[in-house]
């Protein structure tokens, strides 16, 4: 039996337990096959607004191809998310008064693991709440023992190959975390700074240079002119003083500079800096570091005894002191800068050259990108192509360590000559190079970038390296769904790795979506204080709202201005749903069986011919993966078609026996294969309400298929439904209550069961006489009826009424038009207030067009 009144949180709570009780997520044995892995979240995360569009965008998709048929994998975990992890964890210790060093590592990353342990599982169990239909038997963490075991060989196999190496480059360095970190975990905001100019000592003159980084003058090793600047021609190859230091170096001619930019010399200093670093290398110039890997100025002897070890920023403040003390600071503007930091630490980063472990990656990324080209993987949309070529054309190598403790340890030993050698395992190491046990071996202290596992995730969590069932039935992975923002984190990198390692690509097309945005399209931020909980909009209103809201608006790589009223709307359409459900109780509990055979009436041919419709269109929209359509598509048809239109033809079929048990039969069954529709993206509820008809669970059935019916009817259905809205217009306009019959007039032979759907639905009586007076017409293609609107209305007052009502609007329309005729509003304006008055016009002038169609009907 159903319930009367819709709980969502209590139907959701049940059925979570049921499905997962009864392994309900887990491939079946037959159909072919449809695998997709979840975007890791970080298993120090909680759900968020992005998380709960992707995670429906997949569950629905998953869900369909369950009840299509489809052995279906929908396989979660989580990342272990090296830096955070790390940082959360310091913090807490660090509350306690305790640092990682007090620990030593081994006990450091004990206290990792008991974190993971208590809290790890949070994301986990809030996909859960929301009805994710992932397969949790299979869940995997990037730091568990199978998933570590494939770094470790993916690294080795690479390094043997000659495709990981060991070098000294620059790199982008956390000073907080102590950390290089990947140029893509980089955030560059554009603040306002400031431009030093600074006088430098050439001969007997002076030159001009300007610079936002004046620290960084202490490792100067060249100035800069371009080669066709006529102002210093004549000082290339001569030498230059560096204030403070007081060293020479070389003017040197590189097409680099900017002559247009400040006085058109740079200063070079190729320890800090990335477009300097690439100048020292075409000019062998030396290398000088001026600051260490904490951000504090190096302790050397060439920099003056009152800057060494100050923090960054305070030494440049003093070094400003002292160039205006010289009187060779020439000025100091305000200028706009774009200052690096990363992504985790919010930390200023400082170009650091520095030994690290590097993936070559122009070859593999050749392979990449011809997958792509090709079609073999296929980006929807398709515009989304160019961004990932856009990177792939211009990929750098991959700097994948990282001074952390918590991620994988790079699989490199040293020896006492700091001698590396790279293996699975010490032991491995040893037998390889027959080295012998006395010989002292000590681990690389660094780990792996957290990208590194996460790039081998569509083969790593199926078995690999091992064998198994799972990386035979499932690789390549059918799709991947996710945002935009990690093409070149992940998507590109899986793409290198999967064809590196399984010479296959690891998924045959990727579906992007946008990022949530709050209703005025902001992206959601806790400064701006419009983000959303979606476990708090789930508790408020139901988990299933929440997806059908999202779902509603997921068009394929589009952003989404989210309204918390989306959900409270999708809410009330699970309410209808629910509503619906007992009406359908209501009238066929009684059958004994249902079959649909021989349909004879025209309603019961209808929404059956609808329902074909409506499902022949859905599944052409979600093959294009427009499920936001294919879901839009489908409200339309339950709410309006179903719910209204059939639901009320169908109470005048129950009237007498003729038509009880088609339309019984009909009714159910259309409104069941609705259900299944449905259920992927509202679970709960259309399971709920599936027991309360059938034992077996909606889950465990099939995708509806065509019903074969005669749809010759439409049209004369439509044209019914088009005469009974014009009534109801009528009766609304004229403030005539619903509950009132009105005479109708027809000239025509109108089919029995047409005039009875009239009569009862728009309460309204048909008769064949002819009466003087004013008449109204309500006509469709091929219906026409009349009536006497002088019976029920004030003619004269009426035609005042609407009179005035147009010269409202006229005068409306004439302060907009107003409005658009001004140049200044036009060009002034946001695009929004252009539009709105342009709607705005448009409206108007519909309005007036059918209060001036009415009256030509009254004064006639």
């Amino acid at each position: 039996m159903q319930d009367e009144n819709y709980d969502p949180l209590s139907i959701e709570k049940k059925w979570q337990k049921n499905w997962e009780q009864g392994k309900k997520f887990q491939p079946s044995n037959t159909g072919d096959n449809f695998s997709i892995v979840i975007p890791p979240p970080n298993v120090t995360g909680s759900l968020h607004m992005g998380h709960a569009l992707e995670h429906s965008i997949i569950d629905v998709i998953t869900r369909i191809k369950r009840l299509q048929g489809f052995q279906t994998l929908w396989l979660p975990g989580t990342d272990h998310a090296g830096i955070i992890t790390q940082l959360l964890v310091e913090k807490e210790l660090e509350e306690k008064g305790i640092s990682k060093h007090d620990l030593g590592r081994e006990n450091f990353l004990k206290k990792v693991w008991e974190w993971k342990d208590e809290s790890g599982d949070n994301i986990t169990n809030q996909m859960k709440t929301l009805g994710m239909s992932c397969d949790w038997s299979r869940e995997r963490f990037t730091m568990d023992e199978g998933l570590s075991k494939a770094v470790i060989n993916v690294f080795v196999s690479l390094y043997e190959n000659n495709l990981i190496y060991k070098g000294t480059r620059m790199v982008n360095w956390d000073t907080k975390l102590k950390s290089a970190v990947s140029d893509l975990e980089v955030t560059s905001s554009n603040e306002l700074g400031k431009l030093w100019t600074i006088k430098y000592k050439t001969g007997d003159t002076f030159i001009e240079i300007a610079t936002t980084r004046p620290e960084t003058l202490l490792g100067d090793t060249a100035v800069a002119v371009n080669p066709f600047d006529e102002r210093y021609k004549e000082l290339i190859g001569q030498t230059v003083t560096i204030p403070i230091v007081n060293r020479d170096v070389e003017i040197i001619a590189d097409e680099y500079v900017d002559i247009d930019f400040g006085s058109g010399c740079v200063k070079i200093t190729p320890a800090h800096d990335f477009n300097d670093y690439e100048i020292g290398k075409r000019h062998n110039l030396d290398l000088i570091t001026c600051l260490d890997f904490d951000g504090n100025i190096e302790k050397k002897d060439f920099i003056p005894a009152e800057l060494r070890g100050l923090d960054r920023f305070k030494a440049r403040e003093r070094i400003v002191e002292m160039l205006e003390e010289s009187g060779i600071l020439v000025s100091v503007e305000d200028h706009q800068i774009q200052i690096p930091k990363g992504d985790r630490s919010k930390t200023i980063l400082e170009p650091m050259v520095s030994e690290q472990w590097f993936v070559k990656t122009d070859e593999i990324a050749k392979k990449a990108i011809k997958v792509v080209e090709e079609d073999d993987i296929k980006f929807i949309p398709k515009n989304w192509e160019k961004t990932y070529f856009e990177w792939m054309y211009n990929i750098q190598d991959w700097c994948i360590s990282r001074q952390q403790w918590w991620g994988h340890r790079i699989p490199a030993w040293y020896d006492e000559a700091q001698n590396h050698y790279v293996g699975k395992s010490e032991a491995d190491v040893r037998e390889k190079h027959d080295l012998a046990d006395d010989v002292k071996l000590i681990q690389d202290e660094d780990v792996l970038d957290t990208w590194f596992s996460s790039a081998l995730w569509p083969f790593s969590t199926l078995g690999w390296p091992e064998e198994t069932d799972d990386l035979k039935n499932y690789y390549p992975t059918s799709l991947l769904v996710t945002g935009f923002d990690i093409i070149f984190f992940w998507v590109a990198r899986m793409i290198m790795m999967g064809l590196y390692s399984m010479e296959n690509i690891p998924f045959k097309e990727i579906l992007i979506h946008g990022l949530v945005r709050d209703s005025q399209g902001r992206k959601m931020s806790k400064s701006l204080g419009n983000t959303m909980d979606p476990l708090e909009l789930s508790e408020k209103h139901g988990a299933d709202a929440l997806r059908f809201s999202l779902i509603e608006k997921a068009n394929p790589g589009q952003d989404v201005p989210f309204d918390e009223e989306w959900t409270v709307s999708a809410k009330k359409f699970g309410n209808k749903v629910w509503n619906a459900a007992k009406f359908v109780h209501l009238y066929t509990d009684e059958l004994s069986s249902l079959e649909i055979n021989d349909i004879s009436c025209a309603e019961n041919k209808w929404i059956i011919s609808k329902f074909n419709d409506t499902l022949s269109e859905f599944n052409d929209l979600f093959e294009k993966y427009k499920i936001s359509d294919a879901y839009k598509l489908l409200y339309t048809f339950l709410w309006s078609e179903l719910f209204d239109w059939y639901f009320e033809f169908s109470k005048n079929l129950f009237v007498d026996d003729t038509h009880k048990v088609e339309t019984q039969s009909v009714l159910r069954f259309v409104f069941l294969e609705s259900l299944k529709l449905l259920n992927p993206a509202m679970p709960h509820l259309t399971e709920e309400i599936w027991s309360s008809f059938d034992k077996t669970y909606l889950i465990d059935n099939v995708w509806p298929s065509m019903i074969q019916v005669d749809s010759d009817v439409s049209d004369e259905i439509e044209s019914l439904k088009e005469i009974i809205t014009k009534i109801r217009n009528f009766k609304s306009n004229y403030n005539l209550k619903n509950s009132l019959k009105i005479d109708l007039n027809s000239t025509t032979t109108n089919p029995d069961w047409f005039i009875n759907q009239l009569e009862n639905i728009a309460n309204v009586h048909i008769s064949n006489k002819t009466e003087s007076g004013v008449v109204l017409t309500f006509q469709s293609a091929e219906y026409v009826f009349s009536l006497i609107a002088n019976k029920y209305i004030d003619i004269d007052n009426e035609v005042k009424r609407l009179t005035k009502k147009i010269e409202e609007l006229e005068k409306s329309l004439e302060i907009s038009k107003k409005r658009l005729n001004n140049e200044k509003f036009v060009q002034n304006a946001k695009k929004e207030l252009v539009d709105e008055e342009n709607e705005n016009v448009q409206n108007i002038n519909s309005q007036i067009d059918l209060i001036n169609s009415t009256l030509r009907s009254l004064k006639n």
